[in-house]
């Protein structure tokens, strides 16, 4: 019975009972626990840092590797400026050069911009070939909204472009033939600049989300999208809007020298983006430019850029 109460409680010097020390063991699981989670949480917030280290690190290696040249401009007008100076620059280091050339409503200012460098004799294109991204099928050449008669309105009748070097897709007659007909002219002649808009979906040409990146020269049905945004041209009204077109492919477009892509307003912000961003995706088809070996300027207004 001592031995028993020797196990439960010890005397002090006084005599007075003191209970016995509790084992330690306890104490010592849950302090080896708790280092045991820390460590768990200190390799875990070390590994993200280390991650999200890394794709920074790739993130910065892709911009200094990068062949894109992003310019953001205060407005539409300083684009136009902008990305007409660059292609004079190109004509006249090569007063040969052959010009991919793109309609809609964003390159009317660089076009402008172009005739008055024309008008005051800082450059030339009697020896320039111009090979136009697309044409709508099933409307006249003559239509009031033919790309044909867009180039000749809006820069063809104001310089000095021989006619025979002008080249444009032919949307009417037989279609197979016209297609063919042109994909040989591009591999006949190379294309030194392409010059390009941009959908609001990401469109390039009329290359719409889904189109393989090594497609030439095609017909295409236009998206209900694309036919939404160009209405606007056909007085609003969508059922004037042709279906289909006839467009340089991605590959086409892709094998240019040097590529110009001037883009304005906040609906282009997206695709804009992504192309930034590095991302190659066959839905936003102008994520192709990241493929590109060649140089790529990027020439857009503030509201295009609101999102990088």
């Amino acid at each position: 019975m001592k031995e028993q109460d020797k196990e439960l409680s010890e005397l002090n010097e006084n005599g007075k009972e003191i209970p016995l020390k509790q084992d330690n063991s306890e104490k010592v699981q849950d302090k080896n626990k708790f280092f045991s989670f820390s460590k768990i949480l200190l390799f875990i917030v070390v590994g993200a840092i280390l991650i999200f280290g890394i794709i920074y690190i790739i993130k910065i290696y892709k911009k200094m590797n990068s062949k894109i040249e992003l310019i953001i401009t205060e407005n539409y007008d300083e684009m136009s400026k902008k990305a007409a100076d660059i292609i004079a620059d190109i004509i006249k280091k090569n007063p040969n050069a052959h010009l991919g050339l793109a309609t809609g409503g964003t390159p009317i200012g660089l076009y402008k911009e172009l005739i008055n460098k024309y008008q005051n004799k800082e450059i030339s294109f009697k020896n320039i070939k111009t090979f136009n991204l697309d044409e709508y099928c099933d409307i006249p050449i003559d239509h009031k909204q033919s790309y044909y008669t867009y180039m000749q309105n809006n820069l063809f009748s104001h310089i000095d472009i021989d006619p025979k070097n002008t080249f444009i897709p032919k949307g009417e007659g037989d279609i197979l033939k016209n297609i063919q007909e042109y994909e040989k002219l591009l591999e006949k002649y190379k294309i030194n600049m392409q010059l390009l808009g941009i959908g609001s979906n990401g469109h390039i040409g009329f290359n719409e989300p889904g189109t393989k990146f090594d497609m030439g020269v095609h017909q295409v049905l236009l998206t209900q999208n694309t036919i939404k945004d160009n209405a606007r041209f056909f007085d609003d009204d969508i059922d004037q809007v042709p279906k289909k077109a006839i467009t340089m492919g991605i590959k086409n477009i892709i094998d240019a020298e040097c590529i110009i892509l001037v883009a304005n307003g906040e609906n282009k912000a997206d695709a804009i983006k992504s192309i930034m961003d590095g991302k190659i995706d066959i839905n936003i088809p102008a994520t192709a430019l990241n493929t590109h070996k060649g140089k790529v300027y990027i020439i857009i207004d503030k509201k295009a850029a609101c999102k990088l």
